[in-house]
């Protein structure tokens, strides 16, 4: 099942040899908020923070790494009709 995303969304994507769980959660939950800056603010940190996250060049604190794959099974729940 592939996340509802916004086709105007600016996010970055890791390098192959970068790319971990972390860092894809955070692409996606990227694309979900619709960009780089919507993430940032979502998650209360700076956007270069949050792109040097994205790109794998850093692992996000986990408190992070949560909250980007609650958005991302908000967004599987609200689409499958399981949202309470």
């Amino acid at each position: 099942m592939r996340p509802r995303v916004s086709p105007d969304a600016d996010c970055p994507s890791p390098a192959p040899s970068r790319e971990s769980t972390h860092a894809r959660a955070l692409h996606i939950a990227c694309l979900l908020l619709g960009g780089l800056p919507e993430l940032a603010a979502h998650l209360k940190a700076s956007e270069a923070a949050v792109q040097t996250w994205i790109e794998g060049r850093d692992r996000p604190p986990e408190s992070i790494f949560l909250a980007a794959v609650e958005l991302i099974l908000l967004d599987t729940e609200k689409r499958s009709g399981l949202a309470s």
